[in-house]
């Protein structure tokens, strides 16, 4: 018998006395049922049923659609008014529930193919009607993801901390494994990011990296690693468990000027259980949590992990040129 409270359990007491919040909590416990199945249909990967007699280059749409069914099929009679799903489908809900739900139902389905964690998203906010898809982040009554990897883990917040769960793979069922994740307050030195984008990233980012480049010829008088596992689940969990910093800016690329990752889906959810957790998130000038999607599917650039690290990007960008060539980053410059 596990020794953790399980995360129904959790959720009964957390969530008592507050509508929305128990109608997110009890939407939540449906999503960990989906979760489960969607779990074992991408360890099976493929042996599993959904991608029999499929080619390979097509198993990758065939496991998001089936894993949109088992969580469709499990928010059936949900207490969510509407539920947003990437790609700009929108569904109506149960009448006059509190909450509303914007779902990634599979992030990263490409890495199954290489065995790499892939995950789920979701965030919670007030049901308004037209206006509910239109509100920050910070109105989210909670929000997290799902990571399928050597554990299936799930990492979300309520607005007060940030909690982790691991399922147990003979029961599938979840158990809370920590209460109050934090930041380390020490972060490994760290960073994440696609160095195949470098030539398109703006001054600013471009001299953020440069200085990591130099580690301990450079001003930041370290050496710095990097780290890229092209997936966003992983890399948040990571950040979670080692600090450090994660970035995925805007660049000159076409489609790409205003970042990939969408603002309700993927952003939000990832800002609230970092900042919950002690950390910061923005895209290089602004706090995600505080910005507001001006369609569903709004992309942005999403920075994220130690303040001290964040922060130091966002002074990047306010230097002339965002702080290329400038003397202030020589090796006893600006953050000596």
């Amino acid at each position: 018998m596990s020794d953790f409270t399980t995360l129904e359990d959790w959720l009964q007491q957390a969530c008592a006395g507050d509508a929305a919040r128990q109608a997110a909590g009890e939407t939540l416990l449906k999503l960990a049922a989906a979760a489960r199945d969607v779990s074992h249909m991408v360890a099976r990967g493929p042996m599993d049923e959904a991608v029999a007699g499929v080619e390979r280059s097509e198993r990758p749409a065939r496991f998001d659609e089936k894993a949109g069914e088992l969580f469709m099929a499990a928010l059936q009679g949900a207490p969510v008014a509407q539920i947003a799903r990437e790609r700009g489908m929108l569904l109506e809900g149960s009448a006059g529930a509190p909450v509303a739900l914007a779902i990634d139902v599979l992030n990263g389905v490409q890495n199954i193919v290489a065995n790499i964690p892939t995950g789920s998203f979701f965030s919670f906010l007030p049901e308004k009607g037209e206006e509910t898809f239109a509100q920050p982040g910070t109105e989210q009554v909670c929000g997290g993801f799902f990571m399928y990897g050597p554990r299936t883990m799930l990492v979300f917040s309520f607005g007060q901390g940030t909690q982790v769960a691991n399922m147990d793979p003979e029961t599938g069922v979840f158990h809370i494994t920590s209460e109050q994740r934090t930041l380390p307050p020490e972060p490994a030195r760290e960073y994440a990011a696609n160095a195949s984008n470098y030539r398109f990233w703006d001054s600013a980012i471009r001299a953020y990296i440069n200085d990591m480049i130099d580690g301990a010829d450079g001003p930041r008088e370290v050496d710095y690693n990097m780290r890229w596992a092209s997936s966003l689940p992983a890399e948040t969990v990571r950040i979670l468990n080692r600090g450090g910093i994660f970035l995925y800016p805007g660049d000159a690329r076409p489609g790409h000027r205003e970042g990939r990752m969408r603002l309700l889906f993927h952003a939000n959810p990832v800002a609230l259980v970092v900042e919950q957790a002690g950390g910061a998130a923005t895209d290089g000038e602004q706090r995600i949590l505080e910005k507001v999607a001006g369609a569903r599917d709004q992309r942005t650039p999403l920075i994220f992990g130690s303040p001290t690290e964040v922060e130091r990007v966002k002074r990047y960008y306010e230097l002339p040129m965002g702080g290329a060539h400038s003397p202030l980053f020589s090796r006893r410059g600006l953050f000596r």
